[in-house]
């Protein structure tokens, strides 16, 4: 009796193993899937490309805030600033601060509308 009891204890004990085993792999596959599915790769496609003060899209050319803020930086390196793009970006001062000094240039028209210096003449 004591070797049928411990034989039926050892194959319960294996069956439940199998069954954690089995879970495991589970969750393992269904985690693994997740991450390949929603983990995001940064694709060279995906960058926004600017032409001036215009974003370039399969439609033409808009005119967007982002592509302003970075022709205002790159004019504003042009005369020597040391602007990163950002900085112009994050810094609303900033970007009036470079209009306003800046302003007359024709690259910046567009850009620099309600900044430019020929207003506050």
């Amino acid at each position: 009796m004591p070797r049928a009891d411990a034989n039926k204890l050892q194959s319960l004990w294996k069956e439940t193993k199998m069954r954690e085993r089995s879970k495991l792999t589970s969750v393992a596959a269904v985690v693994g899937t997740a991450v390949l599915t929603f983990t995001v790769v940064p694709d060279a496609e995906a960058k926004i490309k600017c032409q001036g003060i215009f974003q370039v899209n399969k439609s033409g050319l808009i005119s967007t805030p982002y592509c302003q803020e970075l022709e205002i930086a790159r004019v504003a390196r042009s005369y020597g600033w040391k602007v990163t793009d950002a900085q112009v970006r994050n810094d609303p001062l900033k970007k009036v601060y470079i209009c306003q000094a800046l302003g007359g240039d024709t690259r910046l028209k567009g850009a620099c509308g309600a900044y430019s210096r020929d207003l506050y003449r």
